[in-house]
């Protein structure tokens, strides 16, 4: 009875082993074909799983996977960037922008901050929009597009202000728009009275004391403050002063002594010549095109394509405008008025050098061994027999 009990209990525990493992294997997906007999299974363990029927139909072709967007360096604006601002290396930055982009497909963009370094925009620019093309102005002749003037030119914390120049003064006429000058002023100095603030020596009249007493003429003719001087042929003391004239200037004996200095650097030439209107100017282009196509139109013999307006329209300009800061404007103006020497040099191009120069005088000049002081002489050349004839210059020659 006991052996009986036994082999029952057995039995039962097979039984519940079988059900254990083959809920197990319905568990972990592997199937029952993966553990019992007859079922296909690999050697790693995996078991071939019937090929499933995707459902689509026989000759379709398999869907292609959707490609990975394009992208491509475009050089867009740091921040706001107003109109009339040049473009600085500070206010650019390169971002990838999708190739999908009608900007970047048409070429208007760019993909190198150094295309556009001093280049200036005509329209006011977003902080992140893309630089385009034709938000850059190309030549003062271009500003029509927007209706702007010379002042998109001019660089922001700058102002700009005409110069007149000549042949000597305006080197030789050979600036352009976009050259950096700088200018040389030499400057006549003389001394004055303190109280009187005119030029040294004082006229002055002297009283005949005996003259007064006696209720005549008392004042002496005037006459030049001079100096208390012993003159060795007398053996007196007299006054030494200088001749009497009919004007004050001509009274006054004192020579002025001269000073030159470089005094603005890095002015840069917005435009050469009298300013011309840019809408006239695209007018007057568009006429002559428009003439040249009727002439060609009505006549067998090729005619020329108009020459394009030039930056200068003047051969030989009086005027220059210069793009500077507002303090040197002021020290431009004051010159001007009164009546200071003035030149303007030519920079070489992209020379940023800041020029540490000392006030050259002929003191200056003979101490530092540029001239020498010719020892007197008894003898000369006759004027009369100098052939050579130079430009006047319309410059105080004094010294």
């Amino acid at each position: 009875m006991r052996l009986r009990t036994f082999l029952l209990l057995i039995g039962v525990l097979v039984i519940l082993a079988i059900i254990a493992i083959l809920v197990f294997a319905n568990l972990s997906g592997d199937g029952i074909a993966g553990i019992l007999p007859g079922g296909n299974s690999t050697s790693s363990g995996e078991t071939d799983q019937p090929s499933v029927d995707s459902g689509q139909e026989p000759g379709v072709p398999t869907p292609t996977a959707t490609p990975a967007v394009q992208f491509e360096s475009v050089v867009i604006a740091e921040r706001s960037i107003p109109a009339g601002e040049r473009l600085r290396e500070d206010l650019l930055v390169i971002e990838r922008r999708p190739t999908s982009n009608i900007a970047l497909q048409g070429g208007y963009t760019f993909t190198d901050t150094q295309d556009l370094i001093g280049d200036i925009v005509k329209t006011n620019i977003a902080e992140g929009q893309a630089i385009l093309a034709p938000m850059i102005a190309l030549n003062p002749t271009d500003l029509a597009a927007s209706g702007s003037d010379i002042s998109l030119y001019i660089d922001q914390g700058r102002v700009a202000i005409a110069f007149p120049i000549n042949q000597y003064s305006g080197a030789a006429f050979a600036m352009r728009p976009g050259d950096k000058v700088d200018v040389l002023m030499s400057l006549p100095v003389v001394e004055l009275d303190p109280e009187f603030n005119t030029k040294l020596p004082n006229v002055t009249q002297r009283v005949d004391d005996l003259a007064l007493a006696e209720g005549r003429d008392f004042l002496f003719p005037d006459a030049l403050e001079g100096r208390l001087e012993l003159i060795e042929p007398l053996n007196l003391v007299g006054e030494v002063s200088g001749p009497i004239g009919s004007d004050s200037e001509s009274m006054s004996t004192q020579v002025s002594r001269r000073i030159t200095q470089l005094t603005i650097q890095q002015a840069e030439v917005i435009w050469v010549g009298t300013w011309q209107d840019p809408l006239e100017l695209e007018r007057q282009a568009a006429r002559a095109a428009a003439e040249a196509e009727l002439a060609a139109a009505n006549s067998d013999i090729p005619v020329p394509t108009p020459t394009p307006l030039p930056s200068r329209l003047e051969a030989t300009p009086d005027v220059v405008i210069l793009s500077l800061s507002a303090q040197d404007a002021l020290a431009l103006k004051w010159s001007l008025e009164r009546g200071v020497d003035i030149d303007l040099v030519l920079r070489s191009p992209g020379d940023t050098t800041v020029f540490a120069t000392n006030s050259v005088s002929l003191p200056v000049l003979v101490d530092n061994g540029a001239l020498r002081i010719p020892e007197k002489s008894d003898f000369d050349i006759d004027p009369s027999m100098y052939k050579l004839e130079f430009p006047t210059l319309d410059k105080d020659e004094t010294e």
